[in-house]
């Protein structure tokens, strides 16, 4: 499965549950401070460590990992940013396992080292460093963190003030907010999350194969195109057909059995110039639009669409229809100056898919007031009463209930004119074939991250349809696998 997704909040209270079913909160200690000995020792084999350890929790867990990387031979120092004897409870039990010497804050400043174990708040901080920690975390260094790097909010992924940029990050039972959100997550580095027998439950997953694969469409033996079903897209006037025919497209290859193209009548030589595989039909106005998307199975309005009144009517005749809708770019924006009328007529199955710019002209300064974007795209979609995408690269998929997926994999050179079209063409190819909205935002969103990772520097829209066949076959592979 995916990784689940704890706030800092809510893995205290998963612990305290397993402390109050009888598990020694010590042996939750040393199993995390054993981990990360081996997270260490296994990805950076050489050189001096330097464990830094804070008062509370997170500097326990680094004095056990110092006195296990001790036993594997390796050379560790250790500094703290407290005396010795002033630490309490499971800390001071944790401190007691390592015999050596344990120096000030100050002096880890200057003496040498290759590797630094940051331990010494992790992500439950609540207000910036200071003094000798804020000037390690400033200092250039190679950096290993324990649940997160220090100076950054656990929660809201943000940085408090200095923080430490760390190369891998070994955090407990599930990711943080910070490990999948930015800026949070370009300082943590690769993350890996290590069991320690604390149980979690939660409605948000890191996105991944291993959450969809299982119900990733193909089709039967005996299937033909009607049964794959019809998606339908709508194009924009003459001079700006293209972003619908990317979506088209890419909606062809995730394989809806046929899709159409909706033309006003003025722009159906431009579009007929660039179709093959991809039908075409002329549709004048919002009536006749109505009556084609009764016959589809999703539709696809808003790429190049154009914000003007009739863009607003054609909206309203989609979401009329029993097709399932996917909105994007100019059928959102059409609807800034009132987006209550917008949200009245959607329907639970209903895609919205905003770029930061898009959400806000929806929903306000939800971005900036949410705690983190996680929280944010959940109240969009409970006030939308359908699913929302906010994308990026960190893209967060939420569903009115609440539950979440966030998509971190995908690549720089995505951030590309047409790139969002396409994502919602491999989304709606998905969701033509039956497959439920949330689950198929989920797969588009990471095989549509995957495409650009194939394509790399140089990449432009075209490329990332063609990258759909290789991608679907090696998936299609994992799940007979499976």
């Amino acid at each position: 499965m995916g990784r689940p997704i704890l706030t800092p909040q809510e893995m205290h209270a998963a612990e305290q549950a397993v402390i109050a079913a009888g598990t020694d909160s010590f042996i939750l200690m040393q199993r995390a401070g054993e981990a990360v000995a081996e997270f260490v020792h296994a990805h950076w084999p050489e050189g001096q460590i330097h464990v830094l350890c804070g008062p509370g929790g997170n500097g326990g867990d680094g004095f056990v990992a110092a006195a296990a990387l001790a036993k594997l031979w390796r050379k560790v120092e250790v500094f703290c940013a407290v005396p010795v004897a002033e630490l309490q409870g499971d800390a001071a039990k944790a401190a007691a396992l390592w015999d050596g010497k344990v120096g000030t804050l100050e002096e880890a400043l200057t003496a040498p080292h290759e590797l630094v174990l940051d331990a010494l708040y992790g992500g439950g901080l609540s207000r910036p460093l200071e003094g000798v920690a804020a000037a390690l975390a400033a200092r250039p260094a190679r950096v290993v963190s324990v649940d997160v790097p220090s100076g950054i909010d656990g929660f809201t992924a943000k940085p408090l003030g200095p923080c430490f940029r760390a190369e891998g990050t070994i955090t407990f039972a599930a990711l943080r907010p910070a490990h999948v959100l930015l800026p949070g997550a370009a300082f943590s580095g690769a993350v890996m999350v290590a069991d320690i027998g604390v149980p979690v439950q939660t409605r948000a997953m890191e996105n991944s194969p291993a959450l969809w694969v299982g119900a990733l469409p193909q089709p039967g033996q005996g299937d033909y195109k009607h049964r794959r079903g019809h998606l339908k897209v709508v194009s924009g006037p003459m001079s700006s057909t293209g972003a619908a025919r990317l979506a088209a497209r890419a909606g062809l290859r995730a394989g809806a059995g046929l899709v159409t193209l909706l033309s006003p009548p003025s722009a159906m030589m431009t579009n007929a110039a660039h179709l093959t595989a991809i039908m075409l039909s002329s549709v004048d106005g919002a009536d006749e639009l109505l009556e084609a998307a009764q016959k589809a199975s999703v539709v696809i309005i808003g790429p190049a669409a154009g914000v003007t009144p009739q863009t607003r009517q054609n909206v309203a005749a989609v979401l009329k229809s029993s097709a399932r809708a996917v909105l994007d770019a100019d059928a959102l924006t059409v609807f800034a100056d009132n987006p209550s009328a917008l949200f009245a007529m959607l329907r639970e199955a209903d895609v919205l898919t905003p770029h930061t710019g898009e959400f806000e002209r929806l929903f306000g300064d939800l971005l900036d007031s949410a705690p983190n974007k996680i929280e944010a795209a959940r109240a969009a979609a409970a006030k939308a009463g359908c699913l929302v995408i906010v994308k990026g690269a960190d893209t967060v998929i939420a569903s009115p209930s609440g539950h979440v997926v966030v998509n971190t994999h995908a690549t720089r050179w995505l951030a590309t004119a047409g790139s969002g079209d396409v994502l919602a063409g491999i989304l709606a190819g998905f969701m033509t074939q039956g497959v439920d909205s949330f689950l198929a935002a989920a797969m588009g969103a990471w095989i549509h991250g995957e495409a650009g990772r194939r394509v790399g520097a140089g990449l432009i829209a075209e490329d990332l349809e063609q990258q759909l066949p290789d991608i679907l076959s090696a998936l299609h592979g994992e799940m007979v696998a499976r």
